[in-house]
């Protein structure tokens, strides 16, 4: 682990990367592959994902240590909204347990036509036709982004969630753990810019929902399933390759 002034300086560098770098590295790399679509062009794409995902993880865990990053524990008093009233927590919890369940229903729908052996429609998949460009086609596309929802699931949740909480909370010094998780949340919808406008509000929310799940469990394992989860349900929606 760094020493603390060498610390302090990448958590600073890593946060730039994630505000402004990213973001923009994600959206011109997302356009071109949208103008060229290619299988090899995906796969690229997936494997660039993945590494620098990966490799700004690492850098965060060296900096700031994995059990800051993994736990979260407020301190009394904060997020008292949050906290102090079994109201507001029951209200969060059914509105993280209903974003759970309305993201896994086609996954539940495709499952209880297999079983009944009824002709699936594909209908879910037909309604993202506008992200074709981002989503697999064959086999091998398919195992690669497999990989790239479980290392979003991991890495993401490190990055948005464990590390700029953290970040937030502790290196200004005025950001309580709320407005914490405001700017985690406004930063992990510009990084899917490639989404348009409306899909950047979209991950706004669900990175404040994700980020509620990790005040209220203390442990950024379950967001990292959960989010894994959300990602990988998509390749029991899109329609599999062909045999031929």
């Amino acid at each position: 682990m760094f020493n603390t002034t060498a610390s302090i300086a990448v958590q600073h560098l890593l946060f730039l990367f994630l505000l402004v770098i990213a973001p923009v590295w994600d959206f011109y790399d997302t356009s071109r592959l949208k103008r060229s679509p290619s299988s090899a062009g995906k796969i690229r794409y997936y494997k660039t994902l993945c590494a620098w995902l990966w490799i700004a993880s690492g850098v965060a865990y060296l900096a700031v240590g994995f059990r800051p990053l993994l736990t979260i524990s407020p301190a009394p008093g904060e997020v008292s909204w949050l906290f102090d009233h079994s109201w507001v927590r029951c209200l969060v919890e059914i509105a993280i347990g209903l974003f759970g369940a309305v993201m896994l229903l086609p996954v539940a729908m495709v499952v209880r036509k297999k079983l009944k052996n009824e002709p699936r429609k594909y209908s879910s998949a037909d309604a993202m036709k506008s992200l074709d460009y981002f989503f697999p086609a064959t086999w091998i596309e398919r195992r690669w982004f497999a990989f790239l929802c479980i290392t979003a699931g991991v890495c993401e949740e490190t990055l948005f969630r464990g590390f700029l909480l953290h970040y937030f909370h502790v290196i200004p010094g005025t950001f309580n753990l709320t407005l914490a998780l405001l700017g985690s949340s406004a930063i992990f919808g510009l990084n899917h810019l490639y989404t348009g406008a409306s899909g950047v509000l979209a991950n706004i929310v669900v990175g404040f929902l994700i980020g509620l799940l990790f005040l209220l469990t203390g442990n950024l394992l379950i967001p990292m399933v959960f989010h894994a989860i959300m990602d990988l349900r998509m390749l029991v929606i899109l329609r599999p390759p062909s045999d031929d």
